[in-house]
């Protein structure tokens, strides 16, 4: 039943990845761009490492909880929902996506769907998957890379959150005033 649990977080991932490669190709042309390869670079070495040492330090491994099927439930549960929030996010910005940090010709500031809540609905809905992932996962060494990519996450949207007050300015402080950062009425 276990393997159940696990299909559907891979599930979800896969669908993620699907349409994020297969949207990729159909976005307006890249006018500016801001950094952010130093950060990726450095992401992706966390995560080797933490997979590395997963498999060499018993503490990293260490359960946080006791795994049952409602702890499973939960964390497919909340990984579906950061899915959802993504791809809503996701279809929301249509042309004006980027993986990077960037400006598109003619960019919009996009304010409907999950932005009209939330400015980053694409990291708070990652955010919620790996959550998930790590309610499954439940060890040490998972808890710690999500608040490495949570912080890494804050980051990014922080550079993001320059750029676009440099192209939109007074727009975007009125947007600002009417929105969240990453949590819904919260943050």
């Amino acid at each position: 039943m276990m393997n159940l649990y696990l299909s559907i977080i891979l599930i979800c991932y896969l669908i993620m990845a699907t349409t994020w490669i297969a949207t990729a190709f159909s976005t307006k042309k890249t006018i500016k761009k801001s950094g952010g390869s130093i950060l990726r670079l450095a992401f992706y070495l966390i995560i080797l490492l933490f997979a590395c040492l997963q498999l060499v330090s018993p503490l990293l491994a260490t359960n946080l909880w006791p795994k049952n099927s409602l702890i499973y439930i939960i964390a497919d549960i909340i990984t579906v929902l950061g899915l959802i929030i993504m791809l809503w996010a996701r279809k929301s910005l249509g042309k004006n996506w980027s993986a990077n940090i960037a400006l598109k010709e003619n960019h919009k500031l996009i304010t409907k769907g999950p932005y009209k809540y939330v400015r980053h609905p694409i990291y708070s809905g990652l955010i919620l998957m790996i959550l998930g992932t790590v309610i499954y996962i439940n060890t040490l060494a998972f808890l710690i890379f999500f608040i490495i990519f949570f912080l890494g996450a804050f980051y990014k949207a922080r550079k993001e959150e320059e750029l676009l007050l440099n192209h939109f300015s007074n727009k975007y402080l009125e947007y600002k005033k009417h929105t969240t950062y990453l949590i819904p009425l919260i943050f």
